[in-house]
């Protein structure tokens, strides 16, 4: 499963409730090529946002975003495409909940190579940051925490409930158009059959942001940082609450019958403006593989 890291905040938004369309909602529902062909400098931004790098540090950042993104489209980019292909199928015949967790899991597959791939150099980026600097990092990250209890916590359960079941019907409805009565009565039925894990969410990310804070404070003389943060990246379920795990299990199950059902009654308007949401992000997607590797568009 993808962490609660720190350049993980804007895969927030993407529901579970939601996993058969995530490799688009991933992008925010964004044209997928303005997108992709702007994450460098987006990436950069994203960075700064939580700590502002020196001279040195810049040139360094630069040189990691750079090598990622060659190496992502390269390797990753055409992955994606054939998911897209496959969602694009599957929304042309019938979508079931072992459909969706079968493209779900691929897309947590995708996401985990990524952080495989970047999390040794991320380390060393981290390795050079000054005291203030991370001092930055912790107090922008205490500040996302604020916002994320008055979100996710700061409210009755019937109120978070409410909130989120309205996130999942406007989420259908860029995908589909508007929901009918009947439709929205589908997801609010599965919602409310899910547990409410935002304590236990919030306590697992507080509890993450301080084994990196104990991390992070030895950077400079631990000779074995970059190992123990790639660890830390990639294995965040090691600070789950006995319980946990098996409860996120069963939301994921009731989000991919929520999915299917939905899907599987959509009206023939709303049907075709699926299929066609999804032909323009498989095609966007096979634009950019051909983009990165021109000779493929001549054979």
């Amino acid at each position: 499963m993808p962490p609660d890291s720190i350049w993980t905040r804007h895969w927030r938004g993407v529901r579970l409730l939601i996993t058969g369309l995530v490799l688009v909602t991933v992008l925010g529902g964004c044209v997928i090529r303005v997108a992709y062909n702007q994450l460098d400098w987006l990436a950069l931004w994203y960075v700064e946002d939580y700590f502002e790098l020196d001279r040195a540090q810049e040139p360094q950042a630069k040189r990691l975003i750079a090598q990622t993104l060659s190496w992502h489209r390269t390797t990753q980019l055409p992955q994606y495409a054939a998911l897209a292909r496959r969602l694009l199928e599957g929304a042309e015949t019938s979508v079931d909940a072992e459909f969706l967790a079968t493209r779900y899991a691929e897309v947590v597959e995708l996401w985990d190579a990524l952080l495989r791939h970047v999390a040794p150099d991320l380390a060393r980026l981290l390795q050079t940051l000054s005291d203030e600097q991370v001092e930055s990092l912790f107090a922008r990250l205490a500040e996302e925490n604020s916002e994320l209890e008055e979100d996710y916590s700061g409210v009755s359960p019937e109120e978070r409930r409410a909130k989120r079941d309205k996130e999942i019907i406007q989420a259908f409805r860029r995908f589909t158009g508007t929901l009918n009565t009947s439709q929205e009565a589908l997801v609010t039925g599965q919602t409310a059959q899910m547990h409410d894990l935002s304590s236990d969410w919030l306590r697992r990310r507080a509890v993450w942001q301080g084994e990196f804070r104990v991390l992070m404070t030895g950077r400079k003389a631990d000779p074995v940082f970059v190992d123990r943060f790639t660890e830390l990246v990639l294995d965040p379920n090691q600070f789950d609450a006995p319980g946990y795990r098996a409860l996120v299990e069963e939301n994921r199950q009731y989000s991919f019958r929520l999915v299917a059902e939905v899907l599987g009654n959509l009206t023939p308007v709303q049907a075709k403006r699926l299929q066609k949401n999804l032909k323009t992000y498989a095609a966007d997607f096979d634009s950019l593989v051909k983009a990165s590797n021109p000779a493929s568009g001549s054979r």
